[in-house]
C-alpha cells in the first residue's frame, strides 16, 4: 500500500517531511495554472516532488451539473478533457469523482434518470482517462451531504453498469461510518476498488475526534484484496485547528494509519 493525505499545495513539504508517499490535491489546483510554460513548470514540480501528487479530488465544482435537466454535456466534456490531459502530464493516476453538489438530484427528478445522467458523465471521464492513463474513482457520499449515490454497494453496481476499466470505485471510512454501512461491502467490491479515503484519527497530535473503527475497515480491505493507495482526508476537521507546520501531526497520522493497514 501507498499512503497519502489530502492537502493544498502549500502543505506538500510538510507531507514529504512526515514520510507520506504522495499528496492528493484538488482538481481546481490542477486546472489553475495557465496553459503553456506555467502549467509545464507546475506539472514538473509536482511530478518530481518528494511526495508527488498521485490523486486529485473535487472533480466538478463551480456550478457544473452532472445530473438533472440543466446538464451541459459540451461544457462537461471540455472540463473532463482538460482535467484528464493535465493529470496525465502531471503523473496523476486517480481523479476522485465525489462532487455532491454537482450530482445532487433536483427535487422530483427521477432517480433512474439520475443514474443514466451520471453514467454518461462517468463513461466520458473513463474514456478520456484511458487516453491519458488516469482512472476515475467514484466516491459514494454520506446521505447527509447528498441525496444520490451514497453507498459502496451502489458504487459497485454503478461500476458494473458503466463497465469501463478506467472507471472504478472509492471506499471512504468517514462516509461509510456516517451512513452505517457494513464493511462487508468493501469485501464484495473487490477489484472494483481503485482508491481509498480514511478519516483523520483522533490522536494526541490531532486532538479529540471520532473513534473510527480502523481495524474493521482495514480487515475488510485486506479481504477485498486491495493493496493500492490510502489517502487521509480531514473530513472530521481536526487538522485545520493546528498551527503550521503540521509535520508532527502528519507523521503521527501516517504512523497510525500505516500500522492499522499493515498489522
Amino acid at each position: 500500500m501507498r499512503f497519502g493525505i489530502c492537502v493544498a499545495q502549500d502543505k506538500m513539504a510538510d507531507v514529504a517531511a512526515a514520510g507520506f508517499d504522495f499528496c492528493e490535491l484538488s482538481v481546481y489546483e490542477l486546472l489553475e495554472p495557465a496553459d503553456g510554460a506555467e502549467f509545464a513548470a507546475w506539472a514538473e514540480k509536482i511530478r518530481n516532488a518528494p511526495a508527488p501528487v498521485e490523486a486529485v479530488n473535487a472533480f466538478f465544482t463551480g456550478g457544473l451539473r452532472v445530473t438533472g435537466p440543466d446538464v451541459d454535456y459540451k461544457l462537461l466534456e471540455s472540463h473532463i478533457e482538460k482535467t484528464m490531459r493535465r493529470a496525465g502530464i502531471a503523473g496523476i493516476k486517480i481523479v476522485v469523482f465525489g462532487s455532491g453538489g454537482a450530482r445532487k438530484l433536483p427535487d422530483g427528478y427521477p432517480v433512474e434518470k439520475g443514474w443514466q445522467d451520471l453514467a454518461t458523465v462517468a463513461r466520458m471521464a473513463a474514456e478520456y482517462g484511458a487516453i491519458h492513463g488516469v482512472t476515475t474513482a467514484m466516491e459514494p457520499l454520506l446521505k447527509k451531504a447528498c441525496n444520490f449515490f451514497n453507498t459502496v454497494a451502489q458504487g459497485s453496481d454503478f461500476v458494473d453498469r458503466v463497465n469501463h476499466p478506467n472507471l472504478q470505485l472509492l471506499g471512504d471510512l468517514f462516509h461509510m461510518a456516517d451512513n452505517g454501512e457494513s464493511f462487508t461491502d468493501l469485501i464484495n467490491a473487490g477489484d472494483r476498488l481503485a482508491h481509498i479515503h480514511v478519516a483523520t484519527p483522533s490522536l494526541p497530535e490531532t486532538g479529540d475526534g471520532i473513534a473510527y473503527d480502523f481495524d474493521s475497515f482495514f480487515d475488510a480491505l485486506r479481504q477485498s484484496g486491495y493493496d493500492g493507495r490510502i489517502t487521509v482526508e480531514d473530513n472530521p476537521g481536526l487538522l485545520w485547528k493546528i498551527e503550521p507546520p503540521l509535520t508532527d501531526a502528519y507523521r503521527a497520522i501516517l504512523n497510525f494509519v500505516r500500522a492499522k493497514a499493515t498489522r
